[in-house]
């Protein structure tokens, strides 16, 4: 028996390929000198036909195999990371879809300008192992409880962190980050959110520059969750604006990129807005592989690169080096030739793709919608759960999207296992169901069955927009495959394209709009992560967000689950109560769930330590470990 290695499998699979084009080939082969056999000389083929079959057949497996022990059964190539040193230095270039637009994390609103402020220049009290799926000692190196009830962390921070400026990390940096999360000057609302227990904040009382303790309102499930959510800012630099209340106003993309001060491993070198932001080693990040100080990296750039279709050009170029959330049509066409670009599929993110009606009662300048005819058919769950029923999520999902896409039943991703609900059935495709529900609401046919036109008891026709990112190609093959199954049911629905900007600008601010076709982005899988989407009163609730009060009776009961799950220690109490909040949301369908596509990240084959997550940030979360296997010491 040939034995393999596990380094030898993995890079076996880079030869199964062509190997099964080769044994197609065989049989291929094989059948044809039969059949022509059949047709010229059937007496003779009795005779020594079957000495020549098996001598071909044995001649193209023989050589078969032998292409096949000779990819696999050498060494291991040079240019596999797992056997290749990382490499110190060098410049790798990342794709961003849109543009940064802040080097502030406590305003970041958008993914890019998440990924360029918190990820790129902070380090945080706790890390999430993407790898092994747990979280792990950042600038915290221990933390414990201190008490029975457990309301009171003792945490105690690494000695040598420091600022870039040089200045040292300390339990003053912590408090301050806090506070400024808390104050609502700041316009921090999603951090203050995330940071809150039962509506009240942490605080933390200093005992050395390296000890504090963390005083906690209620016993909490995991205090892991909040640390994670800590990027230390440095008090030294900050504390006159926070003074002032204008922390807001800090890191532009226009500051000078000096006065950026990161306790991450990058700093800012250059900003071109609308373009690029490019970093340095930070030369005092805390982090080394054991022997040597981390980032391997000398540079990076996160380069905006709006349209896709350049995306895969310019990887193949060489000018572009890591691109997460490839286009199915682009790894399709990755699959299909040898390429010096590395493509890998880490299955659903935790990211999603959903609709929603806007359910705000006034536009932001006053403007009453409450009064309209559409805000009474989207408020009505019938309505709501008639489109759900009418969209065809398999056929987007596997064709598509091709195959890079799983559908939904729910708002949490079939990629969070952990905490997706196994009681919530596949949403099916069902006509017949959505006609008999808008019928039920009051809704009329007045189309043939063939061109059905529903309209509304009072004579409206059904007709509403959808907002789509302009430049989010796979939400737009999406809205054309949801019209026409919207059609299907009688009702109009006409796509709007607009960039990114302006569609979180109405949905967010002015609330102009009818309906969005957007999603959501969760940075682990915690279901914490979903409580500034899920709380009434918060700035991500994105169908009616900033509540006074709860506006519907089961809005108040999610508010109430929430509360109570977050303080819950028991797991399996917890679980049925994050079971309980996906049953009301599946019923009441706020967002109209459709998929969560799969994470294919590419990457230029000179990339090491290439590792990339389902999960937010994807291929950067161990960005101070990637490394280019060109560079120049």
């Amino acid at each position: 028996m040939y034995a393999l290695s596990d380094q030898k499998l993995e890079h076996c699979k880079d030869a199964i390929v062509p190997l099964l084009q080769n044994i197609r080939f065989a049989v291929q082969k094989l059948w044809s000198v039969i059949a022509l056999k059949l047709r010229i000389r059937l007496q003779w083929l009795r005779k020594v036909g079957v000495t020549m079959i098996k001598k071909i057949a044995v001649s193209s497996i023989v050589f078969v195999w032998v292409q096949f022990v000779i990819s696999c059964g050498g060494p291991v190539p040079a240019n596999k990371a797992e056997s290749e040193k990382p490499v110190r230095g060098g410049s790798m270039t990342y794709r961003l879809s849109n543009p940064p637009t802040t080097l502030n994390y406590l305003v970041a609103v958008d993914e890019p300008s998440y990924i360029a402020s918190f990820i790129m220049l902070t380090s945080r009290l706790v890390d999430f192992d993407h790898k092994e799926q747990k979280y792990v000692p950042a600038l915290a190196e221990s933390w414990q409880f201190t008490d029975a009830e457990q309301r009171t962390v003792l945490v105690k921070l690494r000695s040598d962190a420091k600022f870039s400026d040089g200045s040292p990390i300390t339990a003053e940096d912590v408090d301050f980050t806090l506070k400024a999360m808390y104050d609502d000057r700041t316009k921090a609302a999603a951090w203050k959110d995330a940071m809150l227990i039962g509506d009240k904040q942490m605080s933390i009382k200093i005992i050395s520059p390296t000890e504090f303790q963390v005083a906690l309102p209620e016993k909490v499930a995991s205090v892991e969750n909040y640390f994670v959510n800590v990027g230390v800012l440095p008090k030294s630099v900050l504390s006159k604006e926070m003074e002032s209340g204008k922390l807001s106003e800090i890191w532009k993309l226009t500051a000078d990129p000096k006065s950026v001060v990161s306790s991450g491993a990058f700093v800012v070198d250059s900003v071109k807005a609308g373009e690029s932001v490019t970093y340095s080693r930070n030369p005092h990040y805390w982090k080394t592989d054991g022997a040597e100080k981390l980032p391997y990296l000398d540079k990076l750039t996160l380069e905006v690169v709006a349209d896709a279709n350049n995306v895969l050009t310019r990887l193949e170029q060489g000018t572009m080096d890591v691109f997460d959330r490839m286009r199915p049509a682009d790894h399709a066409t990755l699959a299909g030739r040898q390429s010096a670009i590395k493509a890998s599929d880490a299955g659903p993110g935790l990211s999603t793709d959903h609709i929603w009606f806007n359910l705000n009662p006034a536009k932001a300048n006053g403007e009453r919608l409450d009064s309209g005819a559409k805000y009474k058919w989207f408020s009505d769950k019938r309505f709501r759960q008639a489109v759900s029923h009418a969209i065809d999520r398999t056929t987007i999902a596997a064709t598509t999207l091709r195959g890079l896409a799983s559908p939904m039943s729910g708002f949490v991703s079939p990629g969070n296992k952990k905490w997706l609900s196994e009681s919530l059935p596949p949403i099916k495709t069902d006509v017949a169901r959505a006609n008999a529900l808008l019928s039920e609401a009051g809704f009329v046919n007045k189309g043939t069955a063939e061109a059905p036109e529903l309209y509304d008891a009072t004579g409206v026709k059904v007709e509403f927009s959808l907002l789509v990112p302009a430049e989010n190609e796979p939400r737009k093959l999406m809205a054309a495959v949801i019209q026409e199954d919207l059609k299907k049911i009688g009702i109009t629905m006409q796509v709007v394209p607009l960039e990114v900007q302006g569609v979180t600008e109405r949905f967010g601010k002015s609330f102009e709009y009818e309906a969005v076709l957007f999603g959501l982005s969760v940075s682990d899988l915690e279901p914490s992560s979903y409580s500034n989407f899920l709380l009434s009163k918060a700035a991500t609730h994105q169908w009616h967000p900033s509540q006074k009060v709860p506006a519907t009776d089961w809005e108040r009961e999610i508010d109430r689950l929430v509360g109570e799950h977050s303080t819950e220690t028991d797991p399996a109490v917890r679980k049925q109560k994050f079971n309980e909040i996906q049953g009301i949301m599946a019923d009441e369908l706020p967002v109209i769930p459709i998929v969560a596509r799969h994470v294919v990240a590419a990457a230029n084959s000179r990339v090491g330590n290439f590792s990339p997550s389902p999960i937010l940030p994807y291929s950067l979360w161990n960005i101070d470990k990637v490394f280019v296997k060109d560079a120049v010491r």
